[in-house]
């Protein structure tokens, strides 16, 4: 089971207040590519960005529900 891309945008926007995020298909709907602008990002080195996302998704990866199984993660300070 894959989880809808809008789905997988309003879980980031949500936990991100202010952010947008553009979800790609990178392979089988379950590998996703993630373009996410959120000022929050401002003073965070990558490393941090990505987990703060990745701990978004987790549920919904491997070990929970399995609807996502790899992500490519963009972050832009907006």
């Amino acid at each position: 089971m894959t989880m809808p891309f809008e789905e997988v945008a309003q879980l980031i926007t949500d936990a991100l207040e202010g952010a947008t995020c553009e979800v790609t298909d990178l392979g089988g709907g379950n590998h996703l590519g993630l373009d996410i602008a959120w000022p929050g990002f401002e003073g965070q080195i990558l490393l941090k960005q990505h987990k703060m996302v990745l701990e978004i998704l987790r549920p919904h990866m491997d070990g929970g529900t399995g609807e996502i199984h790899a992500v490519q993660i963009k972050t832009i300070i907006s």
